[in-house]
């Protein structure tokens, strides 16, 4: 979206940045002509944010996970670092 020069000035005098416009727009609820982004839904996200970490880390912890799909059916999945072509072929 285009950024009008009030816009642009009233960012300034606020102390609002494009980062926290844009996280607004992302996340915020629509409202009419208005996007609101309030302290609840902040907490909310951070929550679900957390959670994503833990997991991401629990992932990084096993060196990646793989899995293996055809078409909408999972079939496996495996530990991305243990995977072996040698292994593989025999």
């Amino acid at each position: 979206m285009k950024k009008t020069k009030h816009m642009d000035a009233r960012m300034n005098q606020r102390g609002i940045t494009q980062e926290l416009v844009d996280l607004a727009l992302e996340y915020g609820e629509p409202v009419g002509d208005k996007t609101i982004l309030g302290r609840k839904q902040c907490h909310e996200i951070l929550t679900n944010l957390q959670r994503e970490m833990k997991v991401l880390q629990k992932v990084m912890s096993k060196g990646g996970i793989t899995v293996v799909s055809a078409g909408e059916e999972l079939i496996t999945t495996y530990r991305t670092d243990s995977y072996s072509s040698v292994a593989a072929r025999k």
